[in-house]
């Protein structure tokens, strides 16, 4: 999971970097993920992983990472 947010990150938010060079506990605003972008990023995920975010569910900690986002991810599928 964590691989294809990866992807996804680098895809869909046209970052200038590779999946793989993305560390999965760096803070995303490092490679430049703002706001603006964090919320195209969740539609992406909720449309990719077939979930839905409650707005509680979106809090700057669980957007922190990659980790943190496959986490909030696998909790809305179990």
């Amino acid at each position: 999971m964590e691989k294809q947010i990866k992807e996804l990150l680098v895809e869909r938010l046209f970052l200038d970097i590779e999946p793989d060079d993305i560390e999965n506990n760096q803070p995303l605003s490092e490679y430049g993920v703002d706001s603006f972008l964090m919320l195209e990023l969740v539609v992406a995920l909720e449309e990719i992983f077939e979930v839905n975010f409650d707005p509680a569910d979106i809090s700057a900690e669980a957007l922190k990472s990659v980790d943190s986002l496959a986490e909030l991810i696998r909790s809305k599928q179990s």
